[in-house]
């Protein structure tokens, strides 16, 4: 099993419905879809600074940013098919459609997630990753990656600031990145079953430097 996150910013690219077709056709039973924020992620950053809202109130809300644009996604292709809990998972591969992660009832109350803007939806991502055991984690972006270095990737705000933390803590052996407008890469990976070095980042050595 692996798990799709499609980010938040992609929202208006012209490749997303292509990007949905694409793991309809190719995903089915073998991945598992997680939302980013996007502009619904923004205007809690927003609310937040204009409000003085607490980080707790707002890192709540971003988690229903999330769900926000989940439901886009299910709005956008109609074999996207919505899940809550893990236990789900079978039940919704039975059916032949793909599923979309709803964070917020999982996340509640989640201790050993920080209620900060550290934590996006990429390290959300990752934590569901290690909750389900996946395979792997493919991150989709609007842009290319510059390093397969996580701290870099995590210090030039390509991945959030937690994100070398919270995959010391995960059994995620795999993670990549792709461009959305890489998606021959993507379908390359997913008829094949198995992850191309070139999209690859860098997990080995942080795992190691933190005794995993």
């Amino acid at each position: 099993m692996w798990v799709i996150k499609v980010g938040g910013s992609l929202e208006m690219a012209p490749g997303l419905r292509e990007l949905l077709a694409l793991l309809v056709d190719y995903g089915h039973s073998n991945i598992i879809i997680v939302p980013g924020g996007g502009r619904f992620a923004d205007r809690v950053r927003a609310s937040q600074t204009k409000l003085n809202l607490n980080d707790v109130s707002a890192h709540v809300m971003a988690i229903r940013a999330m769900e926000q644009f989940a439901e886009v996604l299910c709005g956008l292709n109609p074999n996207l098919h919505p899940i809550v809990h893990t236990g789900e998972i079978d039940a919704i591969n039975k059916k032949s459609v793909i599923p979309v992660w709803f964070p917020g009832k999982l996340l509640a109350g989640q201790p050993e997630i920080p209620a900060s803007w550290q934590v996006t939806s990429d390290s959300l991502a990752l934590w569901f990753a290690g909750k389900i055991n996946a395979e792997a984690l493919i991150l989709i972006k609007s842009v290319n990656n510059k390093t397969t270095d996580v701290d870099q990737l995590a210090a030039t705000g390509y991945l959030d600031e937690y994100f070398p933390q919270m995959l010391a803590k995960t059994e995620v052996k795999k993670i990549a990145c792709v461009c959305i407008n890489d998606l021959e890469i993507l379908q390359q990976a997913l008829v094949s079953g198995t992850m191309p070095p070139e999209i690859q980042i860098d997990t080995k050595g942080k795992k190691d430097n933190e005794g995993i």
